[in-house]
């Protein structure tokens, strides 16, 4: 490689809330950013760093265009999914998204000579509700189209690299929140909706007796794991983006209210289906061979998400 040559990046799902942070950051270290999206759950106001635009859907392009959206590039990262709480998402259309078209940009990006594909999985790949913590030895058991088309995914890779030396990385997600989160067609977490009602005076709805809980990573450190993933050491491994803590959701309700200062008594709501679940992913991985841990407390990141909704209003 030419040591004057700009490395490049091409970021599907640039549009995303997690791609536009990536985005920023690869620019601001000098990479040069290729990136995708149709805006079905992203919003390319997000992206605000100069990068070449392709204002495409995935699955509609022809094997030569994946050729020519992957052809020199050093990193592929690939975050574009039909997600799972969408509300334009179907089981079709998961399968066209994230199993079909991915499997053809992985064989675009063997044949591009793409020097990495870093693929964000999701901890629905493992299916488990806890409460022991999810790690990568254990064997996905996915409950969800959505977690079965990230399993599928990861397994594409190796195909991939069988049968065309494509080299890999595979980062689980857990719970990702930060300013920015929500674009139209996309899902609001609960850190967003019920921020959004204490800010209309509204009282926050707790579903369940609230002691379902969650592991939450705060954006910026997402992309800290995604951009160490970059190192030839971590070649066909797979790593939990998780902080290794999971907070209730009556834990987390009562930081917000104390974040926003307010008074509001919480709600009850019906229980749904994660009443008694504990969703908590091994940060040992990721401390150990990744040497990444989620670092921003859960007190700063939920402030920096209430200012971000004061300044939208």
């Amino acid at each position: 490689m030419e040591s004057n040559r700009r490395q490049t990046a091409v970021v599907t799902g640039i549009a995303g809330f997690i791609g536009s942070y990536l985005a920023g950051r690869l620019v601001e270290r000098g990479w040069v950013v290729r990136g995708l999206d149709n805006e079905r759950s992203g919003d390319w106001r997000r992206v605000t760093v100069p990068v070449e635009r392709i204002d495409r859907d995935l699955a509609s392009l022809a094997d030569g265009e994946l050729l020519s959206l992957c052809r020199g590039a050093d990193v592929l990262f690939h975050l574009a999914a039909e997600k799972y709480n969408s509300s334009k998402s179907t089981p079709e259309r998961i399968i066209d998204v994230n199993i079909s078209a991915t499997r053809r940009l992985f064989a675009a990006a063997a044949r591009a000579q793409v020097g990495r594909v870093i693929f964000t999985s999701s901890l629905y790949a493992y299916g488990a509700l806890g409460p022991e913590w999810m790690s990568e030895g254990d064997v996905p058991a996915p409950t969800t189209m959505y977690g079965l088309s990230k399993v599928a995914g990861e397994h594409l890779l190796r195909v991939a690299a069988r049968d065309h030396g494509l080299r890999w990385t595979v980062a689980r997600l857990f719970f990702i929140y930060g300013p920015g989160q929500y674009a139209e067609g996309g899902y609001k977490s609960v850190i967003l909706r019920n921020f959004e009602r204490i800010r209309r005076g509204e009282r926050p709805v707790i579903l369940g007796d609230g002691e379902q809980a969650l592991d939450y990573v705060y954006v910026d450190d997402c992309v800290d794991a995604l951009l160490a993933m970059l190192g030839p050491q971590h070649e066909g491994l797979t790593y939990n983006v998780a902080a290794g803590r999971a907070i209730t959701v009556n834990e987390l309700t009562r930081l917000m209210l104390r974040t926003a200062g307010s008074n509001l008594a919480p709600v009850p709501g019906p229980a749904d289906w994660t009443a008694g679940t504990v969703r908590v992913g091994s940060p040992r991985l990721s401390a150990e061979r990744l040497a990444w841990r989620a670092t921003t407390p859960i007190e700063e990141g939920l402030a920096r998400v209430w200012r971000w909704l004061g300044e939208r209003s």
